[in-house]
């Protein structure tokens, strides 16, 4: 089982539509996936689930490890499990914050659990949760849009995940979001700018485009909302460049 954690502090760079769309990617190749939810936003649980379950990623970091199934929810999708989240997760997450080893809570309890790949969709705020989620993670894929402070937030998120792991250098891997080829030199000086991340810089990218974005407003996988748009066979590329990484590690 391979966890890996979509992950920027910089919010608006694409992490839940990463997270959602990968994750029926990865499903769709016949894979058995979960998606787990740890955004108090809870957006990527609308994606996928009609309703807010009734247990949910707050309950699985309060709860023995053993009890980690029955937070699960199944989804439309083939192969695609879901552990939502809701507001109550910043309550959870204040909780938390008061006990032992509380950093080590999702990885204990993802350990009860048995899947090909989860996705960790973090939200874009450094605090317990996002701890949690680098702690359990073995792979961080980070979203990077060309353009804002989204590559500013890397460093410091590298630097944060070599902490948690006490020294360890974490396995990561940026891939550019919103990428417009039409921008060459805003494109040229942002891969500039992350000349020394380039053996980690996958070549798969996720274009600007008008379908994903009604996709999201509607609360839809780009595969559901329209099945041939190129943001399907993006991340079709995603999820096959990603496995790619996987099988190396």
């Amino acid at each position: 089982m391979t966890v890996i954690a979509i992950i920027n502090h910089k919010g608006g760079v694409g992490k839940t539509t990463t997270a959602v769309n990968l994750a029926v990617a990865l499903a769709a190749r016949g894979n058995s996936t979960l998606l787990v939810d740890c955004d108090p936003q809870a957006h990527a649980t609308r994606c996928l689930l009609e309703t807010i379950p009734e247990r949910t990623v707050g309950d699985l970091l309060m709860d023995r490890p053993s009890q980690a199934e029955r937070a699960v929810s199944a989804c439309k999708y083939e192969n695609l499990d879901v552990i939502g989240a809701s507001h109550a997760l910043t309550r959870t997450a204040e909780l938390l914050s008061t006990r032992v080893r509380r950093e080590v809570r999702l990885s204990k309890a993802l350990q009860a659990l048995d899947y090909d790949y989860v996705l960790l969709d973090s939200a874009p705020t450094e605090g317990i949760l996002t701890h949690n989620v680098i702690t359990a993670a073995d792979l961080l894929l980070v979203p990077v849009q060309t353009g804002g402070g989204a590559i500013e937030g890397v460093e410091p998120l590298l630097e944060l995940a070599m902490e948690l792991r006490d020294g360890e250098e974490m396995p990561y891997r940026l891939f550019l979001t919103m990428f417009d080829v039409r921008t060459t030199r805003t494109n040229t000086t942002v891969v500039g700018r992350l000349r020394k991340h380039r053996k980690n810089l996958l070549k798969t990218y996720i274009g600007k485009s008008e379908r994903l974005n009604q996709a999201n407003l509607e609360s839809k996988p780009i595969k559901e909302h329209s099945p041939g748009a190129r943001g399907v066979r993006e991340y079709d590329a995603l999820a096959k460049n990603v496995a790619a990484v996987v099988q190396r590690l």
